[in-house]
């Protein structure tokens, strides 16, 4: 059943990739009607932890180590048909699609915390969100794993080193200042750089910049 908005959404995220997670939470809290009820690193984190039906909603990483997303998924089920559920993935897994399609109140989508927030909002809250339209576009990307591997391949030409320099400074959590310090150039200097960056990448803020760069994977470059 729909809440109302004006309700508070209570979740609990399970996802191995810690910075993904780290985006993924602090994305949902911007609003003050979300709770977090249980940040967990693996599916066996989060099932040791459900005591009592009181999420909202579960947002489950498919592929995780120790115990995976669907097993983690198959647990809930066992008791709890009603809670949705949203799980997702770096690209389309067809075999997967087909499990997950027979999981009662379960959203399936793009590893995006913008796609996965549109999804509680547009689901969970209200019934404003297209999903199966959402799901005949993605489980139609041809050849997505290839095509993703191309997109990284391309933004990592399109930036320069610096640019995925500043990058990961940022997500690992440097002020501006602090930034320039470590690349003896101003403030100031800084700030235009940034600035110029989020320009290019077409993107608001510095946290904008930091969620781009996790959730496309920077923060693991060598570069």
């Amino acid at each position: 059943m729909s809440k109302l908005l004006t309700n508070t959404v209570r979740f609990s995220i399970a996802d191995s990739d810690f910075y993904f997670k780290k985006i993924m939470i602090k994305t949902l809290l911007e609003s003050p009607f979300y709770m977090l009820l249980n940040d967990c690193n693996n599916g066996h984190e989060l099932v040791n932890r459900i005591y009592r039906r009181q999420e909202d909603v579960f947002i489950v990483e498919l592929f995780m180590p120790v115990l995976s997303g669907i097993e983690a998924i198959k647990y809930i089920r066992k008791n709890n048909n009603e809670t949705p559920i949203i799980t997702y993935s770096g690209t389309y897994q067809e075999d997967m699609a087909e499990i997950l399609a027979k999981v009662p109140n379960l959203y399936y989508c793009e590893k995006k915390s913008n796609i996965i927030k549109d999804i509680i909002k547009g689901k969970v809250t209200s019934n404003t969100f297209d999903y199966e339209s959402y799901t005949k576009e993605w489980e139609q990307q041809p050849l997505a794993v290839q095509e993703y591997m191309e997109r990284q391949k391309k933004s990592q030409e399109e930036l320069s080193p610096t640019e995925i320099q500043l990058m990961k400074f940022c997500y690992e959590g440097f002020s501006n200042k602090e930034i320039g310090e470590k690349l003896n150039l101003s403030t100031r200097t800084i700030d235009t750089y940034i600035n110029r960056l989020t320009e290019k990448l077409g993107l608001k803020t510095k946290f904008h910049l930091i969620r781009f760069c996790v959730e496309n994977g920077y923060y693991n470059s060598s570069t």
